[in-house]
């Protein structure tokens, strides 16, 4: 319960003025991504990433720096070079809920009953609540949420089937590949989370307003200050999964909106990891798996493109979405 409170919710400071980006970066950045597809009538809309190297992970102190406790930053270390060594598709934003209907529609695919959200200063489970009624107003063209990681799989084999193509959920290297957009610096917007907003649908004012949650037993429990970004996304839960600014490879919600599933086992670091972007799936703990940026309630100092966190694999939290990956 106190990880994933603390990655949804762990506070820093934002608002002001969105850093500009280097116009080198964004030249680098354009060359990254190819046009936007779709395999078939009801796939997501897709974008091919081309091969390259990055730095994965941050520098240690780099959580620190932002206000997170220093755990969070072993868990991105060490930094490491990774070659991403062949191209690789990725969906433009999260899978939506009119996508997953689909899915559930053509299959007859029923998930278990329940899921997590947050009330007060607690976690409680509701067995009434699930990817149709997630315990906030949702559109069509909002991501699916009350989604695990069993669920995400049971969509990326029908999705296979369907379109004649391997689908998959992304590596958490690919991931993080796609998040950067070729920048270096802590956020893929510059160094500052001034302006987060702008990119990220996370926690703000417009949360803290609906929600509020007791920012007293939350700093008891959990040794941080949640008051929310002092910014305005225009959204109090979940946005339309192209309702930001995308980033400079031009995928939107890498960072915010919801959490996502990954494919790899959960590594308590990237000790003896792989360098050429392959997903961890033969060794670590897989029945607690990687999850990749963060939810509508996160605050800026963790929509960072080296963040991550570990869930069980059939849990199901109202932040919990994902996207998916193909092979060429």
């Amino acid at each position: 319960m106190i990880i994933v409170l603390l990655a949804a919710l762990v506070a820093t400071g934002c608002g002001g003025t969105l850093p500009r980006q280097p116009e080198a970066a964004g030249a680098q950045l354009q060359g990254r991504m190819d046009g936007e597809f779709r395999d078939c009538a009801d796939c997501p809309a897709m974008a091919w990433v081309r091969a390259g190297t990055f730095d994965m992970g941050s520098e240690p102190d780099e959580p620190r720096r932002l206000g997170l406790p220093d755990y969070w930053g072993l868990r991105e270390s060490p930094r490491h070079r990774v070659s991403i060594a062949r191209r690789f598709a990725l969906g433009r934003t999260e899978i939506t809920r009119a996508e997953f209907a689909r899915f559930v529609a053509d299959t007859g695919y029923s998930p278990a009953p329940g899921c997590w959200h947050y009330v007060g200063s607690e976690w409680l489970f509701d067995e009434k609540r699930s990817w149709r009624d997630p315990g906030f107003e949702q559109q069509d063209d909002h991501p699916a949420t009350c989604v695990n990681w069993l669920d995400a799989m049971a969509y990326v084999d029908w999705l296979s089937a369907r379109s004649g193509h391997r689908y998959r959920l992304p590596s958490e290297a690919e991931w993080e590949y796609a998040a950067r957009a070729g920048t270096r610096t802590a956020f893929a917007f510059g160094d500052d989370p001034a302006g987060a907003c702008r990119y990220v649908n996370l926690g703000d004012r417009r949360t803290r307003e609906r929600f509020g949650w007791d920012r007293t037993r939350m700093k008891a429990d959990l040794h941080f200050d949640w008051k929310g970004e002092d910014c305005d996304d225009g959204h109090a839960a979940t946005a339309p999964v192209r309702a930001l600014a995308p980033n400079g490879f031009g995928f939107w919600g890498l960072g915010g909106n919801a959490n996502e599933w990954v494919a790899d086992c959960w590594h308590d670091d990237y000790s003896a990891g792989p360098v050429d972007g392959r997903a961890r799936t033969l060794s670590g703990d897989c029945g607690v798996r990687a999850m990749r940026g963060q939810g509508w309630s996160a605050v800026a100092a963790s929509v960072r493109p080296a963040f991550r966190m570990k869930m069980v694999a059939t849990d199901r939290r109202f932040t919990f979405g994902f996207r998916v990956a193909r092979d060429p």
